[in-house]
């Protein structure tokens, strides 16, 4: 008898809950309009801050769900720009050192033709490599016999001797630079007119030799320019200046440590002179 009361009790519990509001829309479905509709308002305004919150929180999502693609699409819109803006970028920075190149060989040729003593029409060049061994020091310059450069012509940077051609291919030539251990530059110096020949030696220096140890006095700084001496080189071309003297005990000549006008390991741009 317990049981079954116990049974109806949680059979009630379960089934009230359900039916109540099942009986209560359907009582509404019966009366009239008017009636149903005041009491379908006056239930659920104490319902209105649920349902606006459900509605808030439906915006919401929405609006987030619509963000995300959105928010994709601007970051991806902005990696492309910043993509674009890089290359841009770079191909300002190409502009303005070509523009700096350029600059640089008008003021190397302005500079050569206000000397105006050598008379002949530059060839502008490019260096394309460098080999700067103890027992070679040369460049490779993008220029050759297609545009009438031949062996030993003398190549300038910035109206300073840098050395002459060694080797001449189609496109392309060596240059044996002064430095060289095998470069050999008939020259004089400015100051006292004593002439010798300048031989490459180890390091960036190079030696003015075969002057008289008798002659006039020679003080650091002095300038040494080239001797047309032989017919390779071209009067008074700036070579270098005087860094030392050297004496050899029981030797009639003398010698000078020179530091060349120019590092034609920093040298970008030279001018050929075609013989």
């Amino acid at each position: 008898m317990r049981t079954r009361r116990n049974r109806r009790k949680r059979f009630l519990k379960s089934f009230l809950p359900t039916i109540i509001p099942l009986i209560v829309c359907l009582s509404l479905l019966a009366i009239p309009s008017r009636f149903s509709n005041h009491a379908k308002i006056t239930l659920s305004r104490p319902l209105a801050p649920i349902q606006k919150a459900f509605l808030t929180a439906g915006v919401a999502v929405k609006k987030t769900f619509l963000w995300i693609p959105r928010s994709w699409r601007a970051s991806s819109w902005v990696e492309d720009l910043e993509e674009e803006v890089f290359i841009l970028e770079n191909m300002v920075v190409a502009q303005k050192a070509t523009i700096d190149r350029l600059q640089t060989d008008l003021a190397s040729v302005t500079e050569y033709y206000k000397e105006g003593a050598l008379g002949q029409k530059p060839l502008l060049a490019n260096v394309v490599a460098y080999d700067t061994s103890d027992l070679r020091k040369s460049m490779l310059i993008d220029v050759g016999s297609r545009q009438g450069v031949t062996e030993n012509s003398v190549v300038i940077a910035d109206t300073a001797l840098v050395g002459k051609i060694s080797t001449v291919g189609k496109t392309t030539s060596r240059v044996l630079l002064i430095t060289d251990p095998a470069s050999k530059v008939p020259a004089r110096i400015l100051e006292t007119e004593d002439v010798g020949v300048i031989e490459g030696g180890s390091g960036d220096v190079c030696r003015l030799k075969y002057l008289s140890r008798w002659g006039q006095k020679v003080e650091k700084g002095y300038k040494v320019v080239s001797s047309s001496i032989g017919g390779v080189f071209p009067d008074s071309i700036y070579i270098a200046t005087v860094a030392e003297n050297i004496v050899n005990e029981g030797s009639p000549y003398k010698t000078l440590k020179l530091r060349p006008r120019l590092d034609p390991a920093r040298v970008n741009t030279v001018m050929v002179l075609k013989r």
